[in-house]
């Protein structure tokens, strides 16, 4: 089975896009450090769990500047990647690079930075170039959509199995929340209501629609109004634009080639969008 290429490369390039614009967010001035938590106490398991441990037994600040230092590495492979077609071995790099940076800032991660984690390495096998690894790349494509609703999925699971989502009051209690917001929606209850009990049916539905062409733009459209709504209000922006990045992975070849920002997204770098190379 081919992949579309020119869905591949909106794909890659709104990736790279989301990581470039999260480090720069993050890494970029003290008081984002401090808050990054550069040294952790809890460094969960992963394949540079021992560097990372490593860092961490290094003098105060010492290993701190070692991090900073594979920064602007990170940032290099990802414009890189940007402009250029991605080699496997640069979203290699681009993959263990951000990985051990997030599990250095693991407490203060998101659920948005685990997914990006997750694509990050699928699209080692999307940026394979040779025609023997087309069932591989093909698997990884696959492996790489469901990802996202495998996260809608959990997502809907475990809001069902508690009490608030089902009994309307869950954006209620979040809007409440002055860390949250926004704070008029717990001043109207029925609003509340109705809002949860949509966000609630929209997860449940979206891996049912995403399969027809149609709805899952639909779909898609109000996901995109949902998540950067909670990039806006619960402040958890890289979140709700990590799933956005997940839904251009669906976005079908012809409808890349139909608009024109997105035809430059998914063109190659010599202009063409042609699906093989």
């Amino acid at each position: 089975m081919s992949v579309p290429w020119q869905t591949v490369r909106l794909f890659q390039r709104t990736l790279m896009g989301w990581v470039i614009g999260f480090i720069l967010s993050a890494y970029v001035g003290v008081d984002s450090l401090n808050v990054m938590g550069l040294s952790p106490r809890y460094v969960p398991p992963g394949p540079l769990k021992y560097i990372t441990h490593g860092l961490a037994m290094l003098p105060d600040g010492v290993g701190d500047l070692a991090v900073l230092a594979l920064v602007p590495i990170l940032l290099f492979l990802c414009v890189r990647d940007l402009v250029r077609s991605p080699r496997w071995w640069t979203a290699l790099l681009i993959w263990l690079l951000y990985v051990n940076l997030m599990d250095r800032a693991w407490l203060a991660g998101s659920g948005g930075q685990q997914l990006i984690g997750n694509l990050l390495f699928w699209n080692i096998p999307l940026a394979l170039g040779q025609e023997r690894m087309a069932t591989l790349r093909s698997s990884a494509f696959w492996i790489a959509r469901l990802q996202l609703l495998l996260a809608y999925v959990a997502t809907a699971a475990h809001k069902i199995t508690g009490t608030y989502w089902l009994a309307g009051t869950a954006m209620g209690i979040a809007a409440s929340d002055p860390a949250f917001g926004p704070r008029w929606m717990a001043e109207h209850p029925t609003l509340a209501m109705y809002t949860t009990w949509a966000v609630l049916l929209f997860q449940l539905t979206f891996p049912l629609a995403v399969w027809f062409r149609r709805p899952r733009y639909v779909w898609m459209m109000i996901g995109v109004i949902f998540h950067l709504g909670t990039a806006l209000w619960m402040d958890i922006p890289e979140m709700g634009c990590a799933f956005i990045v997940a839904y251009t992975i669906w976005v079908e070849p012809l409808d890349v080639d139909r608009y024109a920002v997105l035809r430059w997204l998914g063109s190659r770098p010599d202009g063409r969008s042609g699906v093989s190379r």
